[in-house]
């Protein structure tokens, strides 16, 4: 009896937060399907001015970080982790919360979404 080499399937989906399109690599030996997580760069967008070291104290607790860029408006910025599950576990806990910044821990609500880079 031969058996089927696994076949790896390429879903697109929309994110609910930005409406931003993304890949995600299905992986289906047989009936079983398992999500390959390979993404490492968050988009993190209504900062309001936050700084650095306010963006680095947030993110970092989650995992080593290999790369920020703030934009020079200062609104929106790009992490990325050296683990993909640690920039999947940021987005899951950060998404819809704020950065302290300084002594003040109000603040907008950021967004963290996948970045869409090509």
């Amino acid at each position: 009896m031969k058996t089927k080499p696994s076949q790896k399937k390429t879903v697109h989906t929309n994110s609910h937060v930005s409406g931003r399109k993304s890949n995600i690599n299905i992986h289906e030996p047989g009936r079983k399907s398992n999500i390959k997580i390979q993404k490492r760069v968050l988009y993190i967008g209504n900062l309001q001015n936050s700084s650095r070291k306010d963006i680095l104290r947030s993110f970092r607790f989650y995992g080593p970080i290999k790369r920020l860029w703030v934009s020079k408006c200062g609104t929106y910025a790009f992490v990325e982790y050296r683990n993909p599950a640690d920039a999947h576990f940021a987005r899951c806990r950060l998404n819809g919360g704020t950065i302290a910044q300084g002594a003040d821990s109000g603040g907008k609500k950021i967004i963290v979404d996948w970045a869409d880079i090509q």
